[in-house]
């Protein structure tokens, strides 16, 4: 468990150190609980897709989790 870092300059997202890539399937903590859901980005910046749809933009400090890696970040590691 970590906060979310967003480089603007270079457009990367990272949590504890390691870059995510869309895809990955992390936990946000919103209201105090934390929400499943996968990574996704768009021309606006990066994103959290929740399992029923809700998009939340994501944002530096926000606290999240890692679950699983998408298999493209496989491929960047």
């Amino acid at each position: 468990m970590g906060q979310l870092i967003i480089h603007q300059k270079d457009d990367l997202l990272e949590l504890d150190g390691f870059l995510l890539q869309v895809g990955d399937q992390v936990e946000l903590r919103l209201i105090g609980v934390f929400v499943p859901g996968v990574i996704d980005r768009d021309q606006q910046g990066w994103y959290f897709l929740t399992k029923d749809r809700a998009g939340i933009r994501l944002q530096t400090g926000l606290i999240a989790r890692l679950i699983s890696l998408s298999p493209e970040s496989f491929h960047n590691v």
